[in-house]
């Protein structure tokens, strides 16, 4: 499938490009536009299937340019990139049915996510050209986006209902709003399956529309990382029976995902607030509700407001821990890393701090990101890793899932810094190995090898003991003695003459050292092997 790419920027062009995984999605690169009219003419010529726009550009903004091209019924689909300060613009783009929108600085794995998002629902529903493509769409797209940006962008009270009606185009009434997020979780995490799992988000999705949707005013989906949220708005004096029929709905899901063998279903319910711009409140709420699962077990509904209360740190304590880690980090020590980490994992589970836990957990994701080293060509980035330690965090199921899920990627990642400055020390040390058998017969001393690779003569003792497993004089005159026991042999040079070939300067300060090495005096040596 096609894909267009349009920015002012060309470098910022080329940056989309890099970021796409074009073969492990099928993709195919059709091309850049640096301005909407360019662009245009680029979409009916090509015909691509996605196009990736930013939403300010020359000539033709992006909401004039998906207007036109739906105006002109062509039937791709639309990411958009849009900075912090064009949220403004965003919303107008709703009603033209844009499928995504990833703000600046552009996540890889948001846009990666985005496009695999697109190409699934184009193969579940082909789009000809004459078809309607909002059709394909089982939820208004602007609402999506509302739960997933928006609702943080409405933190402040004093927002009003009319004021998000009338800037989203989503029609909210007084009532309560509350996030209700559903995760499925594999007892047996080896045995989870994507494409299920794809399937059954949606088939999840679909139910609970079918059984709630008349109950509430307004009801918003969105999956983010495998995780199904819901926002909704519905009347107050129908909490109740809310949670009643999200009762209901919990064991049809259940019912339905029994056949999965051990496939459980947890869902996390944020409490319910007066206020549209508490939503992100319900957010969190609802996303700690499914953290506690970890607590108190998968397979059931957690009301954040019903569940008992989790242990904090003092300020001091949590300060203190993250001082320990962040020194461990910076000093690549895993036993003091994980030292830290036990004495964190110690306490018992009713007084265990699982939600600052979680938080310096990804603080030490962070702590990881800025590390200013790479890993080795072809391993994994640092940014991948703290990726999958996010993901481990999200997933796991028990405190000793939830230990592993930073302490197995951190020892990953200190073995290859390990690795990487013991490549980095053997170079220098593999240099001055080269000098020695060139010039071992010439005058060497430790501070010219030093000078020779721009160390310390310090530094190189120390490395080249590590890498030799002996210091520097000791290896420069065991080299000089062999090759002085092969001219013993093979030559009739005398003592004096093979001392100064090899490098000593006094025959007898040669010969004392001969025989510490090798046990016999140079001429006793001559004797029995020539």
């Amino acid at each position: 499938m096609k894909v267009l790419i349009a920015d002012d920027e060309y470098l910022i062009c080329e940056l989309i490009k890099k970021m796409i995984c074009w073969e492990e999605l099928g993709l195919e690169f059709t091309g850049f536009a640096h301005n909407g009219q360019e662009l245009l003419q680029k979409i009916q010529e090509h015909r691509p299937a996605i196009v990736i726009t930013d939403i300010s550009m020359p000539v033709m903004d992006g909401i004039e340019l998906i207007r036109q091209t739906r105006y002109l019924n062509i039937p791709c689909r639309f990411i958009i990139v849009s900075g912090y300060k064009q949220f403004e613009y965003a919303h107008n783009a709703l009603k033209y049915a844009v499928d995504d929108y990833i703000l600046k600085p552009i996540s890889e794995t948001e846009l990666n996510q985005a496009l695999k998002k697109i190409l699934e629902e184009l193969r579940q529903h082909p789009v000809s050209g004459s078809e309607d493509l909002c059709a394909v769409h089982t939820e208004h797209p602007g609402k999506s986006f509302f739960l997933k940006r928006i609702i943080w962008e409405i933190q402040d009270s004093s927002i009003t209902l009319d004021h998000v009606t009338e800037e989203y185009g989503i029609d909210f009434k007084p009532g309560l709003f509350r996030i209700l997020c559903i995760k499925l979780d594999f007892d047996n995490q080896g045995a989870d399956n994507p494409d299920h799992m794809g399937s059954l988000n949606k088939k999840l999705i679909s139910m609970f529309h079918e059984d709630l949707a008349d109950l509430c005013y307004q009801t918003l989906s969105c999956v983010e990382d495998n995780t199904i949220c819901f926002g909704v708005n519905y009347p107050v004096m129908a909490d109740i029976r809310f949670q009643a029929c999200l009762t209901e709905f919990y064991q049809k899901a259940y019912n339905l995902l029994d056949m999965f063998a051990g496939l459980k279903i947890t869902i996390g319910a944020g409490a319910a607030y007066s206020e549209v711009s508490s939503f992100s409140r319900s957010y969190k709420d609802a996303t700690d509700a499914l953290y506690y699962r970890i607590l108190a077990g998968c397979g059931q509904i957690l009301f954040w407001e019903k569940t008992a209360p989790v242990p904090h740190l003092s300020r001091e304590e949590k300060e203190a821990y993250l001082h320990q880690f962040r020194k461990a980090v910076e000093s690549v020590h895993f036993a003091d890393f994980m030292a830290t980490l036990n004495q964190l994992f110690f306490k018992p589970k009713h007084l265990f701090p699982l939600f600052d836990v979680i938080s310096m957990m990804q603080d030490i994701c962070q702590m990881l990101i800025h590390m200013d080293i790479s890993l080795e060509q072809g391993d994994l980035s640092l940014d991948y890793l703290s990726t999958q330690i996010h993901y481990a965090i999200d997933n796991a199921l028990s405190l000793e899932a939830l230990k592993a899920a930073v302490a197995e990627p951190v020892s990953y990642i200190f073995e290859n810094i390990h690795k990487a400055v013991q490549a980095q020390n053997a170079r220098p040390v593999r240099t001055v190995l080269r000098y020695i058998e060139e010039h071992y017969a010439d005058s060497i001393r430790l501070e010219d090898a030093a000078l020779l690779v721009s160390l310390s003569p310090a530094y190189l003792s120390n490395i080249f003991k590590k890498e030799t497993g002996e210091n520097f004089v000791d290896y420069l005159n065991s080299y000089r003695i062999e090759h002085a026991k092969t001219k013993l042999k093979d030559s009739n040079l005398s003592v004096n003459e093979i001392s100064y070939s090899v490098g000593f300067q006094d025959a007898r300060y040669f010969s004392k050292l001969f025989k510490k090495y090798v046990g016999i005096t140079p001429k006793d040596y001559r004797k029995i092997y020539s």
